[in-house]
């Protein structure tokens, strides 16, 4: 982000990249959405985010939700009071909410972790590996190559709901997967992030233009058989579930 006012130590007042709500803890975005900001600069903090310039993107872009993560420009409309509230921010907000100085303890591994393990180039849960290879396998044999997409961590799936449903916290957490374009599974709920299912591919076609392909037709006909089923608002997302 351009700093066009007092610049941290270390940092210059040049162009850096866009900002992004990825990676920071659902307490901290809950608080933005709140709008606790001290609390959210406490919880970001105590997860390992103690940068004060990282902690101030974080109030500004969550008062921002417009620019989407875009950096300040110089010559920009407003740009001087956008960068007085940046400041401000730093020195009034984050600057005086009390934050811990020292590395948080790393978090403890969660329960039931998924076991990833890659399978022809997509990454599955060891308890479906077999079964997805032998399907990979079964539709080569028939002339009908299918690649894909399978297991999301956690940011990850973070990631994909802020592409397909939007910025802002409230975005990312709480709005209905059938809003977003294409429909996202809220962080938590996906089976990608359990390893559990795969965004199929043919060829060189885009997601929307699975159905017309041989593979669709192929997997139709054939995955129930490997245990995977078609949700049926993407044809392309086939799962132990079906969701």
């Amino acid at each position: 982000m351009y700093r066009p006012f007092t610049m941290p130590a270390g940092r210059s007042a040049e162009f850096e990249e866009e900002f992004s709500f990825v990676g920071f803890p659902k307490p901290a975005m809950d608080a933005l959405q709140a709008r606790n900001e001290s609390l959210a600069i406490q919880r970001a903090a105590s997860a390992g985010f103690r940068d004060e310039n990282t902690l101030t993107d974080l109030v500004f872009f969550a008062r921002h939700p417009e620019r989407n993560g875009a950096p300040l420009r110089s010559g920009e409309a407003g740009l001087a009071a956008l960068g007085a509230e940046w400041v401000a921010i730093r020195d009034r907000l984050v600057r005086a909410t009390p934050r811990p100085s020292a590395p948080a303890a790393p978090a403890p591994p969660q329960p039931g972790a998924p076991d990833i393990v890659e399978v022809r180039g997509i990454r599955v849960a060891r308890q479906i590996a077999a079964q997805v290879d032998a399907l990979l396998a079964a539709a080569q044999a028939d002339g009908v190559p299918l690649a894909g997409s399978g297991y999301r961590s956690p940011a990850e799936q973070i990631a994909v709901r802020r592409k397909n449903c939007g910025p802002s916290a409230y975005d990312i957490y709480d709005k209905s997967p059938s809003q977003c374009t294409p429909p996202t599974a809220r962080p938590g709920s996906s089976m990608h992030e359990r390893g559990l299912a795969i965004d199929f591919k043919y060829g060189t076609q885009m997601a929307g233009q699975f159905k017309d392909t041989p593979g669709f037709g192929w997997l139709q006909r054939n995955a129930a058989r490997f245990g995977l089923k078609n949700y049926a608002k993407e044809p392309w997302h086939w799962s132990t579930t079906g969701t």
